[in-house]
């Protein structure tokens, strides 16, 4: 009853919104109607038949930068998860994404055009500076007629670019729990180059036990425009990330001492260490007004040493690819046509060794492979204008994926396990047809199918036994939505309803400990599972047209409901008894109910206020739904100051806090795990109290 009340009371302040919006015929800032880059470039969203959700920097500006959690959980569909506060990102879209309690699945990350998603489907998201990005893009859905693999979606981050003029810019932030954060930036924005560089310190002393972290970064974002047919870019970045491991607590230990660790790591000074550098460069080429291409290429290299519970794994990594895309625009008539065609190159050479750990005292090697994804795509996409606000889109992508294996242990008894794994080519084709009503409306209509393969810790897992026996997960998705803005551009929604079958779901399975091997995990499939919800986003503009105190009154809301299930689900398809049927329980760790509700206040004065409530709903977080994590809400809020002081100097200052409502929460839950009673350690607590904040920045500008 509660949740009904609340949810009434805010369509009424929305239905109160609209009125006032109406009021006035200036045109204001919208997060939905800013113009969609990443997969179709410049395209307004009621062009494009698919949920997108858009972040830009003034989003990104509502908390402190670092907790990029805060702000992109905004999306409707979209869920991200920490381990720590600043490692071991997940990311779930549409309730897709949460099979593996390490990093993220099942989607596919871009950064600054770059690949983040490896070529075995895994992203890792620790060497990535949060508080850099000046543009977020979520796809959700399977985007495959561009983008190739990943049921779950696209997520597209972008940092930001140097404003006009030459400038050089410091920002000090400190906060609750040792928290310490600089950026200090140079930039060069004319009309022929921008160029940008950052130098970034981060670290924090944790809410938890053993939960330091240490990170420094280096990023450099630059563009050349040579002349109007031609712009070349160039992205690079390092990074050095420390962040300790406190492990998980049991639901005693989740409300009764949250900020302990799990001894197993203390013992082995647990923590994920990882060195990265990335160069990518593009050149984009326009041959005449209606047809051009953007073309990429990449490499990173990457360390990671990362002591646990049970061992110790090491890693090396190269990775390097490609991405070329033609356009082809021309018009037939009256009206506008699109054709894209291109393909995407990506691998990796990683080189994986395991040893046994006890007291932080090294053991024997346990494993020694050398594993080579391989994945590639060949994309076309046709968007057919028929009517003149009628468009239908007819594409696919041919996905073509393998892994070499090279087991390099040596032992006496030891079986090797060397081998390659090459998954049949997959065709994975998408249809949606668009159609513009009055101008400001859209309503559409979707299929799309998805294909996301095993990652490398999948098809080796912690002990170092190699699973070729796997399957790809396949997905078939149906969306309907419909969006728009009135009263003048004031007001916009989105609504959006969708239903995905998953094929040989992918589901990790702790096995126990013996007294030969430690307690480890490994992947199965499992059978089908289906997801199903709906997703609204709401955003207005109550500014008043004549008020000499505001420049922007903003309330905005999102809320998201997910029916995720099993259709035909067993982790042993042995097991015939009713204990080994999970057909219709809910999928674990995916809360039926997200509600978002913000408000964004900004005054002429320089004084801004940014405020948001989140509400979490109760979810299931074993395979048999007997465990549950509790429902919960937090409020967030952030005060500014931000001036032109003369024509040389803005200075921003801000302070604020998390969790102004001091909820019990865990940032990630550890699902699926063996049962052991009351004492399965399923929980990261998040800090239980209010975290706050505070810094300044100072922009000096030359020349003015």
């Amino acid at each position: 009853m509660k949740r009904q009340t609340l949810l009434l009371f805010i369509l009424m302040v929305f239905s109160v919104s609209i009125v006032r919006a109406q009021d006035s015929d200036t045109a204001r800032y919208q997060t939905n109607e800013i113009d969609v880059i990443g997969l179709i470039n410049g395209l307004k969203p009621i062009e494009i038949p698919q949920s997108v959700g858009v972040l830009t920097g003034r989003d990104l500006n509502r908390s402190n930068g670092i907790h990029l959690m805060n702000t992109i959980n905004l999306i409707p569909g979209v869920r991200m998860e920490m381990r720590t506060t600043t490692a071991g990102t997940r990311i779930v879209i549409r309730g897709y994404g949460n099979q593996t309690n390490f990093n993220g699945i099942g989607y596919k990350a871009y950064y600054n055009d770059i690949p983040l998603t490896d070529a075995d489907g895994s992203t890792i998201m620790d060497d990535i500076d949060f508080t850099t990005l000046g543009r977020i893009e979520v796809f959700k859905g399977p985007s495959s007629s561009v983008y190739g693999t990943g049921i779950g979606g696209v997520v597209k981050l972008t940092t930001e670019k140097a404003p006009y003029g030459t400038s050089v810019k410091q920002m000090v932030e400190a906060g609750r729990y040792g928290l310490f954060r600089t950026n200090t930036s140079v930039s060069m924005g004319g009309a022929h180059s921008n160029l940008w560089l950052n130098y970034g310190h981060q670290q924090e002393d944790g809410f938890r036990i053993h939960g330091n972290s240490n990170k420094n970064f280096v990023t450099l974002n630059g563009t050349l425009y040579s002349d109007n047919k031609q712009t070349v870019s160039i992205f690079g970045n390092y990074t050095y990330s420390f962040d300790y491991l406190s492990g998980q607590v049991d639901s005693n230990g989740f409300y009764a001492y949250p900020d302990t660790a799990e001894v197993p790591y203390l013992r082995n000074d647990a923590h994920i260490n990882i060195e990265s550098s990335m160069l990518g460069l593009s050149h984009d080429y326009k041959f005449s007004s209606i047809f051009s291409n953007m073309t990429s290429m990449f490499a990173e290299g990457f360390t990671l040493d990362q002591p646990f519970a049970a061992g110790l794994n090491r890693t090396s990594k190269q990775k390097f690819g490609g991405r070329t895309t033609f356009t082809l625009s021309p018009m037939m008539g009256d009206v506008k046509t699109r054709f894209m065609f291109g393909g995407e190159y990506l691998k990796n050479i990683s080189f994986n060794k395991g040893y046994a750990l006890s007291n932080s005292v090294l053991g024997a090697m346990t494993s020694d492979v050398e594993v080579r994804p391989e994945q590639s795509n060949v994309f076309l996409q046709a968007e057919l204008g028929f009517l003149s606000n009628t468009s239908l889109t007819l594409g696919g992508s041919y996905n073509m994926i393998r892994y070499d294996i090279a087991d390099m242990r040596v032992a006496t008894g030891y079986i090797n396990k060397s081998g390659s794994k090459k998954f049949d080519g997959v065709f994975t084709p998408r249809v949606a047809l668009n159609q513009i009503i009055a101008k400001n409306y859209s309503v559409y209509a979707s299929f799309s199918q998805g294909y996301s393969a095993p990652g490398t810790g999948a098809v080796v897992n912690a002990i170092g036994q190699v699973n070729t026996a796997l399957n790809p997960e396949k997905a078939n998705s149906y969306e309907v939505g419909t969006k728009g803005t009135m009263a003048n551009g004031r007001f916009s929604y989105e609504l959006a309803g969708y239903m995905m079958d998953v094929t040989d779901k992918l589901v990790s399975q702790n096995v126990a400990a013996t007294q030969t091997t430690p307690a480890y995990t490994i992947t199965v499939n499992a059978g089908k599972v289906r997801y199903q919800g709906i997703e609204l986003g709401l955003n207005a503009d109550i500014t008043p047209s004549k008020s000499s105190l505001f420049s922007l009154i903003r309330p905005f809301l999102s809320y998201t409901y997910t029916n995720a299930y099993n259709v035909d689900f067993k982790l042993n398809t042995s097991d015939t008894s009713a204990a080994g049927n999970l057909n219709d329980k809910k999928v674990s760790g995916i809360a039926p109910h997200l509600l978002n509700v913000g408000l964004d206040v900004e005054t002429k004065p320089g004084i801004y206020l940014n405020g948001t409530f989140m509400f979490v709903d109760k979810m299931p977080i074993s395979f048999d739904n007997f465990r549950n994590a509790d429902s919960y809400s937090t409020i967030n809020a952030k005060l500014g100051f931000k001036k032109n002081l003369g024509k040389n100097y803005v200075l921003d200052i801000f302070g604020g806090a998390d969790n102004l409502t001091s909820a019990k929460y865990s940032q990630m839950i550890f699902i699926n795990l063996t049962p052991q009673n009351a004492s399965t350690k399923y929980f990261n607590p998040a800090p239980q109290t209010p975290t706050w904040y505070g810094g300044a920045s100072l922009r000096y500008i030359f020349g003015n």
